[in-house]
């Protein structure tokens, strides 16, 4: 077959679609490899995606699926109607990884609201700016705190940056503005992320893989491409890629956002797609979006290993660093958090009184608020941080944790607490700039 006849055979599918979905059963159509009594001919087919196979004799003439559309020949494939493989449905995975990756990297677990899914792999954006990338159903709605792996303020990566969950695509980023590990282009137990790859007729069946957190590494091959049709909750999806897995699981609830991996070589790992879907009935069977159409809507590219990313001085905390350095003042604030960071993380974690109180923290809005200082120092320090007075913010922060510190014998902390909510609380109105630098403040000096 060449590229001519296969377009004259894609014409023919999707003008047959319309007409297949009106018989009894049918759910989807894709083109793929021709089976016969379970084996792969070789040759390519117009699949008919239905929920069960009946006898021919039993169904009548106006239902039947003809052998051949426009001279194409058809097959049929078997399976339910496709459903999303989140960890908020009923049924659960064999295990569950629950391990925590820093840097980031692919084929671990992310946490959002009440669900789970699996961190596919790093992206970056044209200015050097690395995210997460995973399923849009996944990771809930724009603003949305992410964790990895687990639901607690210590685990936090970022907010999801950007959604885009529609027929064609599910898939979403993360952005990790506010931590200075931006990400491996690595996917645990498959290796460096060195380019993609779209999968096109040639190549089918294309062997590929896939680490989820649910199911881990698993294998199987990419049978059949521009797959549409309707999932089980009635939703369309349209030109997806339809994997059938080499053993029994390939996919369960919470592999969804797994990025679809094939091995050109051992060294040679390219992404092809991006899972978001599987048949309830066996967990052999995955959907995934291609993932050019993914980083397409996102205005993103899969971070490789030969990508050069946005340097740690570009990065939030890298230009919070930069801004406090201008003053001694500052310089002593960033010496005591940047020090004490796992301290400060691990008590907020494991010392029930500060972690309730973290949790009471508007911390979206103060990491929104520190993102908007960077970006233009000359902005004013808030009033309010979301639905909160900032001033009673600064002080609850001091009387939890300067009362910890000073029951723990940690003075300098202390101190340097007890300042920082000071300046804040002082200078509400002020901006960040002027405030640095105000009345009390020496600014440094190099040689």
């Amino acid at each position: 077959m060449d590229n001519e006849t296969f377009e004259q055979m894609k014409q023919a599918k999707e003008f047959f679609h319309a007409s297949a979905m009106k018989i009894p059963g049918v759910h989807g159509t894709s083109i793929g490899i021709k089976r016969v009594k379970g084996r792969p001919t070789g040759q390519l087919a117009i699949c008919v995606h239905l929920g069960r196979k009946r006898a021919l004799a039993s169904v009548a003439q106006d239902q039947q699926i003809p052998l051949e559309v426009d001279g194409f020949p058809t097959d049929v494939i078997e399976h339910a109607p496709v459903i999303r493989c989140d960890a908020s449905a009923e049924k659960r995975a064999m295990y569950e990884d629950n391990g925590k990756y820093r840097p980031l990297v692919g084929g671990t677990k992310l946490s959002v609201g009440y669900c789970f899914g699996t961190l596919g792999c790093m992206v970056k954006k044209p200015d050097g700016s690395c995210y997460a990338l995973s399923a849009g159903h996944v990771l809930g709605s724009v603003g949305a705190t992410v964790f990895q792996p687990l639901k607690v303020k210590c685990d936090e990566i970022g907010t999801t940056a950007d959604i885009h969950d529609s027929s064609e695509v599910d898939a979403a980023i993360v952005g990790l503005d506010y931590y200075n590990d931006t990400g491996l282009a690595h996917i645990r137990e498959i290796g460096a992320v060195t380019g993609t790859h779209e999968a096109g007729w040639g190549d089918l069946p294309l062997a590929v893989a896939k680490r989820g957190v649910s199911t881990g590494l698993t294998f199987g091959s990419i049978v059949s491409i521009h797959y549409s049709g309707l999932a089980a909750n009635r939703e369309q999806f349209q030109d997806m890629l339809f994997i059938c897995g080499s053993d029994t699981d390939f996919v369960d609830h919470g592999d969804s956002g797994s990025a679809i991996v094939h091995q050109a070589s051992p060294d040679d790992n390219l992404v092809v797609g991006l899972l978001w879907g599987k048949a309830p009935d066996t967990n052999r069977i995955a959907i995934a979006a291609p993932i050019g159409r993914v980083t397409g809507s996102l205005g993103v590219t899969v971070l490789t290993t030969h990508d050069v990313v946005r340097s740690p001085q570009e990065t939030l905390l890298g230009c919070f660093e930069a801004f406090l350095g201008e003053t001694e003042r500052g310089k002593a604030w960033w010496v005591a958090y940047s020090t004490n960071r796992i301290y400060f993380r691990h008590i907020f974690h494991n010392v029930p009184r500060l972690a309730a109180m973290w949790r009471r923290m508007p911390v979206t809005e103060m990491l929104a608020a520190l993102r908007e200082a960077m970006i233009d120092p000359d902005t004013v320090i808030p009033d309010k941080l979301g639905a909160h007075d900032t001033e009673e913010v600064m002080w609850d922060l001091y009387d939890g944790l300067g009362k910890f510190l000073q029951a723990h014998h940690q003075p300098l902390l202390q101190q340097q607490t007890a300042s920082l909510c000071r300046f804040v609380s002082a200078n509400i109105g002020t901006s960040w700039r002027a405030a640095l630098h105000g009345p009390g403040s020496k600014k440094r000096t190099t040689t």
